[in-house]
C-alpha cells in the first residue's frame, strides 16, 4: 500500500528503547522526505527529581528530540492527549513505551490510526514489563511485534509484524537486551513505514505463541527469597531488574537494651557460585575477602553478590 502524501507523525514515547524508533524514523525522514513530512515527539512532562524534588530531568526520548531539534509536545492524561488536536494535525501515531494508553478518540481522528512497537512475541508478554519477564523467566529467546494501537486495551492491537526469535544470552540484562531489541523493534517500524503495511485493509500476521501477561514490577519483586528461590532464578532477577534487596538481622542496644533490628541490604552483580561447603540454610552467608564480595546460600546451591548499601527500614 502507498500513502497519499507525507505522513504527519506523531511519536509517542519516554525511555531509551523508545529513543531507537526515534532515531530511525529521523534517519527515514531525511532518507525519503516523500514518506514523512513532520515528526513531533509528546512525552511525559519533566518532573523533579532527587533530594527536596530540586533536580528536573528529562525523559531519554525528551533529551534526544530536543538535542536533534524536533517539535516536544507534552501529555500526561488522556485529556492533554486529546487537546494536541485542538493545535496539531497528524496522520499517524507511532507508540513505543509511551507508558500511558493512547485514547481511542485521537486514534480515530487520525487518517491511518496508530501502532505500536512491543518488545515481545505477542501474544506473549502483553504489559509494560516484557523485557523484564523474559529474563526473569529464564527464556532463550524473545522478540519484537509491530500492532496496530488497540482503542482501549494495552497490546490487543493487530499483529501487523513481528522478528524472528532473538536468542537471549547468558550474559544479557535488563539494558543489554532492550538496546538489542530496540534496533529490531526500529528496523521493523520502518519497514512497515515504507512498505504501508500500517494502511487499511491491514493483514494480520499469524502467531503461535500462548498469551501472557507481563504487568507493572512491583518494588516488592525485587526482595530476594532465599529458601524459595534457585540461584539461577536469582541471578536472572538480578539481570531483569537490577540491585535486588534482603534483610538482615541485627542486634543493637538501646536504652541498655539488647534489640533486634532488620537491616535491608542492596546486593547487586550477582553471579552463581559453586563455594558454600559452610553454608547450611538459605539465606546464610560468608564474606570473601579475595573479592569483597558475600556468598549466599539458596535454595539449591549459592550466588556470590556484591554490598551496594545498606539502610535502616
Amino acid at each position: 500500500m502507498t500513502i497519499e502524501r507525507a505522513l504527519r507523525i506523531a511519536f509517542f514515547g519516554s525511555d531509551k528503547f523508545s529513543r531507537q524508533s526515534l532515531h530511525r524514523l529521523r534517519e527515514l525522514r531525511h532518507q525519503q522526505p516523500s514518506l514523512i513530512s513532520s515528526l513531533t515527539v509528546v512525552t511525559r512532562s519533566i518532573k523533579p527529581t532527587g533530594r527536596n524534588l530540586k533536580n528536573f530531568v528529562d525523559v531519554p526520548i525528551g533529551e534526544y528530540a530536543q538535542q536533534h531539534q524536533l517539535p516536544v509536545l507534552r501529555a500526561d492524561s488522556s485529556e492533554e492527549i486529546l487537546r494536541l488536536l485542538n493545535h496539531e494535525s497528524f496522520d499517524l501515531a507511532v507508540a513505543v513505551s509511551y507508558g500511558k494508553l493512547i485514547p481511542g478518540a485521537f486514534i480515530s481522528s487520525l487518517k491511518y490510526g496508530g501502532i505500536n512497537v512491543h518488545p515481545s512475541l505477542l501474544p506473549m508478554y502483553r504489559g509494560s514489563s516484557p523485557i523484564q519477564y523474559a529474563l526473569k523467566d529464564d527464556l532463550k529467546e524473545t522478540g519484537v511485534s509491530l500492532q496496530t494501537l488497540h482503542p482501549s486495551k494495552f497490546d490487543h492491537g493487530t499483529v501487523i509484524s513481528q522478528s524472528e526469535p532473538i536468542p537471549i544470552s547468558e550474559d544479557d540484562n535488563f539494558d543489554s537486551l532492550a538496546e538489542r531489541l530496540g534496533v529490531v523493534g526500529a528496523n521493523l517500524l520502518a519497514s512497515a513505514i515504507v512498505d504501508g503495511s500500517f494502511i487499511e485493509p491491514i493483514k494480520p500476521i499469524q502467531t503461535s505463541y500462548k498469551p501472557s501477561l507481563a504487568p507493572k514490577i512491583r518494588s516488592s519483586e525485587s526482595q530476594i527469597k532465599w529458601s524459595s528461590l534457585s540461584a539461577r532464578q536469582i541471578k536472572r532477577l538480578n539481570d531483569a531488574l537490577g540491585p535486588l534487596y534482603t534483610y538482615k538481622k541485627v542486634d543493637i542496644k538501646k536504652k541498655r537494651q539488647n534489640v533486634h533490628e532488620l537491616h535491608k541490604v542492596i546486593l547487586d552483580k550477582i553471579s552463581i557460585s559453586d563455594s558454600f561447603d559452610n553454608l547450611r540454610e538459605p539465606g546464610e552467608f560468608i564474606h570473601d575477602t579475595d573479592t569483597n564480595s558475600l556468598v549466599i546460600k539458596t535454595l539449591d546451591g549459592a550466588v556470590k553478590a556484591y554490598k551496594e548499601s545498606r539502610a535502616n527500614t
